[in-house]
């Protein structure tokens, strides 16, 4: 049975209640607060903190994922990096700077980081990899996740597969304002317990919600 709305977390609610609600990651961020959890990271970092403390592991028994990757002062700029430069303790950072040198390596004008090397990152942080360079995110970069959905970091990435889906099926086309039609949409699954993925069959169930946005 579906429950629709959402109940306030508190901590004697079971971690299979917890996962099946999406939270936002301020929420996570103010309950790791409350609770004395570690409160940086991830959205999937924090959601795991949550889960082990609702499972009955003790608050000071849970340690951050994420080990301090910086032990330098120094920030990097664009010309400074190379695909030499490591990752770690070298004050390299997927920033502006970041942003300007593989803009230049792969010879494009506007360059966006992928989730890809992005998870990378993360895990050269987690296990203290001194030794992944720049390189590393180079060959992640044409790597596709999309088959990886059930990894923890692409969960957190759900409202923008969800909007994605949505304006992929012809049916969006025949609403006037389709972003505010997907936002109602996807309240509907936000605060409820079921798959956090858009299907045809939410925009049919409702029609009466969002029928003002018909052309």
């Amino acid at each position: 049975m579906w429950m629709t709305i959402r109940p306030d977390f508190n901590k004697n609610m079971t971690s299979e209640i917890f996962k099946s609600y999406y939270w936002y990651k301020v929420e996570l961020e103010q309950v790791c607060r409350n609770y004395l959890l570690p409160h940086f990271g991830t959205k999937a970092e924090l959601t795991q903190y949550i889960i082990l403390f609702l499972e009955g592991e003790k608050a000071e028994n849970i340690n951050p994922t994420r080990k301090i990757r910086r032990q330098t002062s120094t920030v990097l700029t664009a010309d400074l990096i190379t695909s030499k430069t490591k990752l770690l303790n070298s004050g390299f950072s997927l920033n502006n700077e970041a942003r300007k040198f593989f803009a230049n390596y792969f010879g494009v004008q506007k360059f966006s980081f992928r989730k890809s090397m992005g998870i990378k990152m993360r895990k050269a942080e987690k296990t203290a990899y001194i030794n992944a360079t720049v390189a590393d995110l180079i060959k992640f970069f044409n790597i596709n996740l999309n088959n990886s959905i059930n990894n923890n970091e692409e969960k957190t990435y759900q409202w923008n597969n969800f909007v994605k889906d949505f304006f992929n099926d012809s049916i969006s086309k025949e609403y006037s304002s389709p972003m505010k039609v997907a936002a109602i949409l996807w309240k509907t699954v936000r605060d409820s317990n079921r798959d956090k993925k858009y299907s045809r069959e939410l925009v049919i169930k409702n029609k009466v919600l969002i029928a003002e946005f018909l052309k």
